[in-house]
Order: structure tokens, then sequence, then C-alpha cells
């Protein structure tokens, strides 16, 4: 066994030494968000005065039927089936997704073996297999959830795989110097080092599922946000589209900023200072 003292020297050994950088006040405001915020809506305000309502909506007609929508419960229902869908979908593909990928970055024969794969389907899109999906599922929720599956598994596959590749050579020698096995060194330098990158695959997952989730909602649900945007076009409900368009991307952004707050408190001492995954 390895002694708690060794454990010790290890990982005083493996600190961190990045150093922060200094930011400028100004670029550090959480007011300057905002500004661009502000920005955005004064554009979208003047472009809205040259068109209806059924073309282009203003932000006051947004709000407004935003409004309306809340209070029939629509838009909450929409919203939950399009969040049941992701998130069962995208948890589904990333728990298969992380032993693959750690079993590519450690075997090479489990590397050569799955590389033809993951190769070939990452550049398929999954809106391509929406026919074999409905074929295989049926227009139930087990064919949208499939999608997603595929999406999310070969970002955070591959994404993990490369973590493993780039574990630094130097710490794991530290670990082995002081004593410790290859299960010490797996669990106190593999796995803190390629946490990073399975949180980078996941966030850049998640951002495809989003649009994996539309596509499938628009051509076979009858729920969903996606579903939502497919029928109001056909009504010129336009005010509707944009609103479901606004909360896909205040939902895909809140995703995005839990995925960068899992990172600085799971993994941050891993990541250069000012790395965009941590930030």
């Amino acid at each position: 066994m390895w002694s708690s003292g060794r454990r010790a020297g290890a990982a005083t050994l493996l600190a961190p030494t990045w150093s922060i950088r200094p930011v400028a006040p100004l670029a550090s405001s959480a007011l300057v968000p905002f500004v661009g915020a502000g920005i955005l809506v004064l554009v979208w305000s003047l472009v809205s005065l040259r068109f209806h309502v059924t073309v282009f909506p203003s932000p006051l007609e947004t709000v407004q039927e935003a409004a309306r929508l809340l209070s029939n419960a629509e838009l909450f229902q929409h919203t939950g089936a399009s969040l049941f869908r992701l998130f069962l979908g995208f948890a589904l593909g990333s728990a298969l997704a992380i032993p693959v990928g750690f079993g590519m970055g450690l075997f090479l024969f489990v590397r050569r073996m799955m590389e033809p794969i993951t190769e070939f389907f990452r550049f398929i899109p999954a809106i391509a297999l929406v026919v074999f999906a409905l074929i295989w599922f049926g227009i139930g929720e087990s064919s949208k959830v499939f999608l997603i599956v595929y999406n999310a598994f070969f970002t955070v596959a591959m994404n993990t795989e490369a973590g493993v590749a780039h574990v630094l050579p130097n710490r794991m020698r530290a670990v082995q110097s002081l004593g410790g096995g290859r299960w010490d060194t797996f669990c106190l330098v593999v796995v803190p080092s390629v946490v990073p990158y399975i949180l980078t695959g996941m966030r850049l997952g998640m951002g495809r599922s989003f649009a994996t989730i539309v596509s499938a909602e628009i051509l076979a649900a009858n729920s969903g946000l996606g579903y939502l945007i497919y029928s109001s076009r056909e009504y010129s409900k336009m005010d509707t589209v944009v609103v479901a368009i606004l909360l896909l991307g205040a939902l895909g952004l809140l995703a995005d900023r839990l995925f960068r707050g899992l990172t600085r408190r799971l993994a941050g001492g891993y990541l250069p200072a000012g790395d965009a995954t941590g930030s």
C-alpha cells in the first residue's frame, strides 16, 4: 500500500503552478455583457420597425407573446418536453462515451479498432439519421433520445481520448518515483488531468445536442420547442418563433455556464489561467 506520507508528497509535487494573469478593471466589470445585450436589443428594435409582426416582431411584441405563452403554461410544457429528451440523451451519450474515450487513450488496440468508427460517424450529422431513428424507434421519445445520444457520444469520446493522450509524462513519473503503482497513477494523475477535456467535450456535445433536439422535434414530434417553432411558422406566428428561439439560447447559455463552473471547481488546477473552458 502506498503510505499517506507519500500521497501527501505526491500531492505537493503535482500541485498546479499556474499564475493568475491580471484582468483589466473594465473588462472584468459585470456590466459589460449587459452592454452587448443592450446593443443587440437596440439593433433588433430598429430593424423591426420596417417589418410587420408576422415577418419580424419587435422586442415588445416578443415580450407580450412570451407573457401569453407563460400565462397558459404552454411554454412550460414544450420546454419541459425538450429538456427531458435533451438531458436524458446527453447523459446516456456521455456515460457511454467516457469509458470508450479512456479505452481509446489508454490502449493502442482499442484506439486503432475504434478510430475508423469515430472518424467516419463524427462527420455524419444526427439529422441525417432521422429516417432510421423513426423506423427503428417510432415517433415516440426513443427516436429523439437516440439522435441526441448519437450526437453527444462522438464529441465526448474523442475529447476524452485527447485528454488521456495529453497527460504530462512528468506527472506520472513523479508518482511512480514516490512508490505509486499503476492504479495510483491512474487515479491521481490521469483522471484529474482528463477531467477538463471530458467537461470540454460535454460542453461541446451539449451545444450539438441542442441543435439535434430542435431538428428532431421539427420533423417528428407533437411537443417541444422545435415543434413549437415549426407549428408557429405555419400560422405566421413569428413572435412565438422568436420566443422559442430566445428560450433555446438562454437554456444553452445556462448549460454552458454550468459546465464552465464545473470545470473551474473540478479541474481548475490543471488548466492555465484564462483558459476558455474555465474562465
